[in-house]
């Protein structure tokens, strides 16, 4: 029997989004941002080229816009160096969609001393893409980026004054409960479900849920890391990994249909208000660490995650992401040795 489907009143809490949309986020504080380097990536995207803005004003020593368009990234960068003389901007480039010049923005980050906050920005399986080998950037740029987050603390041990975590925020989204309902795991254990997922050409529900389920994978992906890496109580003194939800506003994404207009018109907030949420993830955050934010609020993931579905899709996720990553670079196996195996299995 197929687990069961995720309750409509579950993956849409209109309420709480409604809730959300019209929430007067206070603005982040200068004196928790003095002095840090922030990279952003995907910086150019509206809530990030925002996030920007709004960190480039607090004092922060440098900011790092990573981009796949360098022209329009200089754009954004040339617009914020005026106003901020005092803070260094460098445009860094990353096409998502090529895992060589992934490869070549991590060694420019391991070259790089330390970074205090990376914001990973959004990621979309496109059907035009080369399926499984360019359907999971940003999965594959916290493998490779964690352990120089690691080697930035090594040292450290904060009950002795040492350094603050670096802190690693995936920017998540309230897709990851409205897409939910249409999950379907194949129907055997060998078949693949990434493969699944990059089969876009099957239907136009699947190309629509695309952005969703994207963002669903990578999310249950990253809750599992957080599970593996070692006990809180280490990794929290080293790095913090979390998801934030910056909630709903306008952008390309909004654009599509006339429910996604409608749907902004309930549960629609300014830019600006998402924006704040993206920069205070950039701080470490009490009890963060594997777990959601949303706004200013650590929350629990979506209760279906911890279902038989939700289960045997992290497990699905997880095993079949592991193995493309090490198939595609075989020098993350001996990160993927290091971790623990805790068993995901239904309740």
């Amino acid at each position: 029997m197929p687990p069961a489907a995720v309750p409509s009143s579950e993956a849409w809490p209109l309420k709480a989004w409604r809730r959300q949309g019209k929430a007067k986020l206070a603005p982040p504080t200068p004196a928790a941002y003095e002095g840090k380097t922030v990279l952003l990536i995907g910086a150019t995207g509206v809530i990030l080229s925002d996030a920007a803005r709004i960190l480039a004003s607090l004092k922060i020593a440098t900011l790092i816009l990573g981009v796949r368009n360098v022209k329009k990234g200089e754009v954004l960068a040339d617009t914020l160096r005026p106003k901020h003389a005092d803070v260094e901007i460098k445009t860094w480039e990353v096409d998502l969609f090529s895992f060589e010049s992934v490869k070549r923005f991590v060694a420019t980050i391991n070259e790089y001393g330390r970074i205090d906050a990376i914001v990973m920005g959004s990621a979309i399986i496109n059907k035009d893409t080369k399926l499984t080998k360019d359907g999971w950037e940003e999965t594959l740029l916290i493998v490779l980026i964690l352990p120089k987050l690691l080697a930035a603390n090594a040292d450290n041990d904060e009950t002795a004054g040492g350094s603050p975590p670096v802190v690693l925020s995936s920017v998540s989204s309230l897709s990851i409960r409205s897409n939910a309902p249409f999950i379907k795991l194949p129907a055997t254990a060998k078949e693949s479900y990434l493969a699944q997922l990059n089969r876009v050409d099957t239907s136009d529900a699947d190309k629509r849920n695309q952005y969703g389920f994207a963002k669903i994978v990578h999310t249950c992906w990253l809750r599992d890391l957080c599970a593996r890496l070692p006990s809180p109580e280490i990794a929290n003194k080293k790095i913090q990994i979390h998801s934030v939800d910056p909630g709903v506003c306008p952008s390309p994404l909004s654009k599509f249909s006339i429910f996604s207009k409608m749907f902004l018109l309930w549960v629609g907030r300014p830019v600006e208000m998402s924006a704040r949420a993206v920069v205070n993830s950039c701080l470490p955050i009490p009890g963060s660490h594997g777990k959601l934010l949303l706004d200013y609020d650590v929350v629990p993931y979506p209760e279906y995650m911890d279902r038989e579905l939700g289960l045997e899709l992290r497990r699905r996720v997880w095993s079949e992401t592991k193995q493309v990553l090490i198939d595609t670079f075989p020098e993350t196996e001996p990160f993927f040795a290091s971790l623990s195996e805790p068993a995901v299995s239904p309740k």
